[in-house]
């Protein structure tokens, strides 16, 4: 298949599966899908290379589509590996904004630059998807586990099931203030404090700076 031009039709049909399934779709569901209309592309392989680039091409429409379907009134479709799905509007998206960067609401986003990046596609070789899968696994294994993913938003005083960054910081800017050794607070409260948020940036993938 042509990776700078793609045949309108495979758009359409993409299109098509992802609004027959409002409540999301996931990947492997959705490659299936598309295998079984005919496009070899995404047909299921047991080799490493294929299944990145299957898995890269499929991202890589979705996220060129993405703004596109958006202008078209189809939604903001939400990437990502578990589910797929469109959403009525974009993330952090100002309604009554006149601002044209507030439609770009994801346009600095590593993993959206990425996948735009078509060379990624062609260059990649299966040395590479070992080493890639290798790696994925290794930050796995170092990744907070549910528990401690709860322990650490106990003790951050955070109630929301969903976390971010933002949330996170300001959670333990607002303790810090009061629990601080230099501000009279308990020396072993502030680590617990201090490592809950560590743990927390790690399970949202940011490492301490």
């Amino acid at each position: 298949m042509q990776t700078d031009q793609f045949d309108p039709q495979l758009l359409d049909d993409l299109l098509n599966l992802l609004q027959q399934h409002p409540d999301g779709i996931a990947e492997h569901q959705l490659l299936k899908a598309l295998a079984e209309q005919g496009y070899e592309a995404f047909q299921p392989s047991l080799e490493p290379l294929a299944l990145f680039q299957a898995h890269f091409l499929l991202f890589h429409l979705l996220y060129r589509q993405q703004q596109a379907w958006y202008q078209q009134g189809h939604g903001w479709l939400l990437i990502d590996c578990l589910k797929i799905q469109f959403q009525p509007q974009p993330p952090h998206h100002k309604p009554h904004s006149h601002d044209t960067q507030s439609d770009h609401p994801q346009q600095d986003d590593p993993l959206r630059r990425y996948y735009l990046d078509i060379e990624h596609y062609r260059q990649t070789q299966t040395d590479d998807v070992i080493e890639l899968l290798d790696s994925f696994w290794r930050s796995l294994a170092q990744s907070p586990d549910t528990t401690q993913i709860q322990q650490a938003k106990g003790w951050l005083e955070i109630t929301e099931e969903t976390i971010t960054l933002e949330q996170v910081n300001r959670h333990y800017r607002r303790l810090s203030q009061i629990h601080h050794p230099d501000k009279g607070g308990d020396s072993e409260r502030f680590r617990q404090i201090s490592q809950a948020a560590e743990t927390l940036r790690k399970s949202l993938g940011y490492k301490k700076t």
